[in-house]
């Protein structure tokens, strides 16, 4: 059992002294999930400050408080009562991590930790390497094998499947924690962890103890949050720098793998990485992917061969001789999120043979090009594609499927997306200029607008589409049901519609309201109704 003392011992020495020894059963920054024996953070937030309600923790049965500021200040404002237990730490998101870390008897340590972040691809690259892990693990009694990942998409341990809500990026720091001790617990030897911009900035994943850190690319996303992009990258390179942690674990290298081909991330990335060696006095191994073999990386692409169903690529790697790989995956952006998961594999010490078979039994993300079928003569896609770079990849990797069906029509690429509220204003023209320019038709509708008004969103992305095309080739339809539907009606045969920005994600944010959202469900209600109509 913990107690309050023992805690506030690890996060903050010097209150320990003045603390009663009463159990500590939980931890939360979040007043409203208090339960008896809970300890409340407050964290000071971009528009709310936490310490507001520690008043609300302790009726709600909170065993005392953790915040940054001065106990004389909080009880002369009337938000802390005189006798409660407080701790003053100088910063509340790293000390609920380093809390939550010690309640669960640091199960990182106990697991070969790889967190794998990036604008795009993190929750695929997540997703291709734990099946090659899978692959390398699985045994009679784990057919499913010793391996825990948590996604954006969800959370799974030994192959079941956990919920990790709505509109989740990387979970809470209680959550990560109880997520790494269920693994740990099950068995597992992994553990596989996507590690968002957000989530890395606000410690979401601090006390985690990694092993092997993954970048797919860095683009332009998240500034609405991150302000810069100096300071997007800092938030991601945070992941490599805590590479250089202690303490190292018995047959588990530190390893940084890097994308050559992306100039967003790879010399930043290498500086950081630089700059933490020389603080720390330490080093550790880096590792670099490309889908050029000739340029000289550790992990490159060779032969590949593109195809509507599959990708064939050989890979050429600094340990042995080439190997072939085929991918249920397709596009040239998933050759590269193969590879990356492939690099971080071989630095593991996974055999070849292991990660062509786990590459081989990936059929895909859910909402990452993801097709949705009722038999219907045109191909029709949900895809999570909601920055320009991904957007542009997207629309790009679908060009050339236009028209290769059995009907042999030409063909149209029908694009339907729209741009979050209370986001990065900057990207919504971009992304009316990449669809005018790489659609054959684009209809903009909602995607979250929140306390926005959803036709301000879309005219903005509607600027930047008509600097290609004119008013017959896109429409504004801002219901997104109506517009997923209105896609599907025009669809002729050899076409491809493509739903882009919600992917994976369950819910629509109108005002303040989440409200239950599926652009699976979408899209098969409207390709019903067409068989419906025929």
């Amino acid at each position: 059992m913990t107690t309050l003392a023992a805690l506030a011992a690890h996060i903050a020495p010097n209150a320990a002294h003045q603390l009663p020894d009463v159990a500590v059963l939980h931890v939360t920054a979040d007043s409203r999930t208090v339960a008896r024996g809970t300890l409340f953070f407050a964290v000071s937030g971009g528009r709310v400050d936490g310490h507001r309600f520690i008043a609300d923790a302790l009726q709600r049965g909170a065993v005392g408080a953790v915040g940054t500021a001065a106990r004389a200040a909080l009880e002369s404002g009337g938000l802390l009562p005189p006798d409660a237990p407080y701790i003053q730490v100088e910063e509340s998101r790293t000390a609920l991590a380093a809390a939550a870390a010690y309640l669960y008897g640091f199960p990182s340590r106990s697991l070969t930790v790889i967190g794998v972040t990036g604008t795009d691809g993190k929750t695929t690259t997540s997703s291709i390497l734990e099946s090659i892990l899978v692959a390398a693990t699985a045994v009679p009694d784990a057919p499913l094998g010793r391996v825990g990942v948590v996604t954006t998409v969800g959370a799974r341990i030994g192959g079941s499947e956990m919920d990790t809500g709505l509109h989740v990026t990387t979970p809470d720091a209680p959550d990560v924690q109880r997520f790494l001790a269920e693994m740990r617990d099950a068995g597992c030897t992994y553990a596989v962890v996507e590690s968002t911009s957000h989530g890395l900035h606000q410690r979401r994943v601090g006390s985690v103890e990694y092993d092997v850190a993954v970048v797919t690319n860095i683009t332009h996303e998240h500034l609405d949050y991150h302000g810069t992009r100096d300071a997007y990258v800092a938030a991601k390179a945070l992941l490599f720098r805590a590479l250089f942690a202690e303490p190292t674990k018995p047959e588990a290298p530190r390893c940084a793998v890097l994308n050559r081909d992306d100039a967003g991330s790879y010399d930043a990335l290498r500086a950081a990485l630089a700059d933490e060696a020389a603080r720390t006095g330490r080093s550790v191994e880096q590792r670099s992917y490309s889908l050029d073999a000739a340029c000289g990386p550790d992990v490159g692409a060779a032969h590949i061969d593109y195809r509507a169903d599959a990708t064939y690529f050989d890979v050429q790697w600094w340990g042995g001789p080439p190997f072939a790989l085929a991918s249920r995956l397709i596009g040239e952006f998933n050759v590269a999120n193969v590879l990356a998961a492939t690099t971080a594999a071989l630095a593991l010490g996974i055999a070849p043979q292991a990660i062509a078979a786990g590459v081989a039994a990936f059929a895909g993300v859910l909402g990452r090009m993801e097709r949705m079928d009722r038999g219907q003569p045109f191909l029709a896609i949900v895809d999570f594609a909601h920055s320009p770079a991904s957007l542009e990849r997207a629309l790009k990797t679908l060009r050339p499927l236009v028209g290769t069906g059995a009907t042999g029509a030409p063909g149209r690429l029908i694009a339907v997306f729209g741009s979050a509220g209370l986001r990065d204003r900057a990207k919504r023209r971009w992304m009316g200029q990449i669809s005018g320019r790489l659609a054959d038709y684009t209809i903009i509708t909602a995607e979250d607008p929140r306390t926005e008004d959803v036709l301000d969103i879309c005219a903005e992305i509607e600027a930047g589409v008509r600097e290609s095309v004119d008013a017959n080739h896109y429409r504004v339809i801002a219901d997104r049901t109506e517009a997923i539907h209105a896609a599907i009606a025009m669809a002729q045969p050899g076409d491809i519609v493509a739903a882009f920005g919600k992917g994976h994600e369950r819910s629509m944010c109108y005002g303040v309201i989440e409200h239950p959202w599926s652009d699976q469900a979408a899209m098969l209600a409207a390709l019903d109704a067409l068989d419906a109509r025929r």
